[in-house]
This record gives structure tokens, C-alpha cells and sequence, in this order.
């Protein structure tokens, strides 16, 4: 009988032991903040929030890091959480506005972040400056140079290439192919996406499709700041459209395709793909070597009228300053001295790993 009690004691402990534990990340508002990336104190990944915040388990870690492209990171000690609710910090990140005299081309630069998973652990990080020109009459996009680091940090050559093309790859279109012009146009959604809006109250709007809510967005009197499921937008439209093939390609590899985007807003709420501010993108897959996740932070720190003269040096500029790889130290600075929050020491601490 003890034996059998011990037994049911060592049972009902392992029960309590694997519980999930939840954690739901809010803003100042208390509205929960899609695609924080939680994180051990070790730099591997646990997961991200959903749409309302929460991350359903936290897999027993006892402390976590939350990082996430516009607010603050931080750590957090689970036990010390009352219901598993944290709230983040604001970044408040700004652009000043362009007061020179307008000129043909509007110059914006950008940094950016790429950190690359696989089965939860970091196994590429790269980060650096993009030059990039747009000409609103013309509708025309030029992008110089990806200065970058990827040669510091990656742990072998084939996942450096492979990650440093995709990115790149991504990163070019990222401000051309944003909500401005895919998601909304002229302040209406798209029907492309099946999708509709409601007000969410406190300046929100819920986004919607058939199978339910796909996102949120949230107006101030300076800034929209857009969060999608983009994977389930674009799986819906398969359904819908009768795509077979490429819906049984993503189901098979669970894919997971999610996205936020800040930008700068007129008096009358209008944007365009000159007004971006900030941009985090994460995406998941079944790959050959495991589960992959793929997540991008991209900063404008820098937005003027030039001219095609002004662009070429500008690429020059920043080509010859940025033709080598760049070292961590170096990035962090440059980082620090463009308002760019600096990286959370866990994900320093993994990222110092790759070069070793």
C-alpha cells in the first residue's frame, strides 16, 4: 500500500511539475503585445506571443527575457508574477520630420537585426545599415549596398549564405512590400486578404477574416502601429482561391508567417512606404534540420530629401566605412548612438558563442 501511495505521490508531482505555465505580455494600456520573443537566460528560444499576448507555456523556465522591436527588453522572473502577466515598457523610437527643402528622392537608411533559430537555438546572427531611395512620383525604390556582419557571427559557412541571401533577400522588400502597399490602400484594407475591420476601443482596430481574428491596429496622433498573423491571412486566401498546392505546402510545414510594422501618420492618418519607423518579422517552418525560426528587426534612423547625386555618395559613404565585417562592439555603438535600444544581454551572450 506505501509503495503504491508513493507511487501515486511521484505521479501527481510529475502532473504538477509539467503544468504549462502561461505568460501574457501587456502594453501600458494593458492591451497584449503580439511577437515578444521570450527567451531563457541562455539566449535559447522559448516562443513568441499570439495576438493577444500570451505565450501559452513557458516550458519550465523559472526566469525569461522578452525582447520585442518596440518596447524595452526585459527580465522577468516567473514566480513573481501574479496570473503570468507582465507589462513592457514603451521604446518610444522616433524620426525626427524632414524639414530641409524637398528634393527628387526621399532617403531612408536602415538598421537591422536578423537572428536565426533552429530547434530553439541561435545559430546565425547578423545586423547593419541599408541605404535606400524612393521616388514618389515615379513610384520608384533603389536600395544600396547590405553592409552587414554576417561573417563575424555565423557557425559555419553554408548556414551564413543561406541566411545571409534570405535576409537579404527579405530586407530589400520589406519597406516596399509593407502594409502601405499590400495591406492597405488609401485607408481601406485590401480585399485581396479576405479580411475586414472592427473597433477594438482605446484607438484599435480588430482585423478580421472568416476563420477569425488575424491581427490589430492601433492609431495615435503621430503613429500606426499594425500586428498581423500574416500566415493565417495568406493560408485563408489559398482556401479561398482554390490554391491547393501551395496550402498543403504550408500545412505540412506548420508554417508560421507573423509581422508588425510601426510607421509615421499625416493629420489625416495617411502613410506611405517613406513614413516606416520600425519593423519586426518572424517566421517558422519544418525545415530538413529541424524547426526554423527566422526573426528580423529593422530601425529607420535616418529619413532626408536627396538627390540621385546625394544617393551614390551616400552608398559610397557607407560601403567604404562598412566594407568589412563589422564587430560586435562596433554594431552595439552604432546602435546606441541612433536610439536603438541595445541587445538584450542574454541574446549578447549567445550571440558572442557563434564566433568562438
Amino acid at each position: 500500500m506505501k509503495k503504491y501511495l508513493y507511487t501515486l505521490a511521484a505521479l501527481l508531482l510529475i502532473t504538477i511539475s509539467a503544468k504549462a505555465q502561461k505568460l501574457t505580455v501587456v502594453d501600458s494600456d494593458g492591451n497584449g503585445i503580439h511577437l515578444v520573443t521570450v527567451l531563457t537566460e541562455d539566449g535559447n528560444m522559448i516562443g513568441v506571443t499570439d495576438l493577444d499576448g500570451t505565450l501559452l507555456d513557458v516550458k519550465g523556465a523559472k526566469k525569461v527575457v522578452l525582447t520585442h522591436v518596440a518596447f524595452k527588453s526585459k527580465l522577468v522572473d516567473m514566480s513573481a508574477l501574479q496570473a503570468g502577466k507582465v507589462t513592457m515598457e514603451d521604446l518610444d523610437y522616433s524620426l525626427a520630420e524632414i524639414v530641409v527643402k524637398p528634393k527628387p528622392l526621399i532617403y531612408v537608411e536602415t538598421y537591422y537585426r536578423v537572428y536565426a533559430f533552429a530547434n530553439d537555438y541561435l545559430r546565425y546572427y547578423c545586423a547593419g545599415i541599408m541605404p535606400n531611395a524612393y521616388n514618389k512620383d515615379k513610384k520608384e525604390v533603389k536600395h544600396g549596398s547590405y553592409n552587414n556582419s554576417y561573417g563575424d557571427f555565423g557557425q559555419n559557412m553554408n548556414i551564413c549564405t543561406t541566411w545571409n541571401v534570405r535576409m537579404q533577400n527579405l530586407h530589400g522588400g520589406i519597406i516596399h512590400d509593407c502594409v502601405a502597399k499590400d495591406f492597405q490602400k488609401g485607408g481601406k484594407l485590401s480585399k485581396n486578404y479576405f479580411v475586414t475591420l472592427a473597433d477594438a476601443g482605446k484607438g484599435r482596430q480588430r482585423v478580421s477574416n472568416p476563420e477569425g481574428t488575424v491581427g490589430f491596429i492601433e492609431t495615435d496622433k503621430e503613429q500606426t502601429f499594425t500586428t498581423l498573423d500574416a500566415a493565417k491571412m495568406q493560408m485563408y486566401r489559398n482556401k479561398a482561391l482554390g490554391q491547393d498546392r501551395q496550402l498543403k505546402m504550408r500545412e505540412s510545414k506548420e508554417y508560421d508567417y507573423q509581422f508588425t510594422e510601426v510607421f509615421n501618420h499625416d493629420s489625416e492618418g495617411n502613410s506611405d512606404i517613406t513614413d516606416l519607423v520600425m519593423y519586426l518579422n518572424h517566421w517558422e517552418w519544418n525545415g530538413s534540420k529541424g524547426r526554423m525560426k527566422l526573426i528580423i528587426e529593422t530601425y529607420a534612423i535616418e529619413h532626408a530629401y536627396i538627390d540621385a547625386k546625394d544617393f551614390k555618395e551616400k552608398k559610397k559613404e557607407l560601403k567604404k566605412k562598412y566594407v568589412s565585417a563589422m564587430k560586435l562592439d562596433a554594431l552595439e555603438a552604432y546602435a546606441t548612438s541612433h536610439g536603438i535600444p541595445a541587445l538584450a544581454p542574454t541574446l549578447r551572450k549567445a550571440i558572442e558563442k557563434l564566433s568562438k
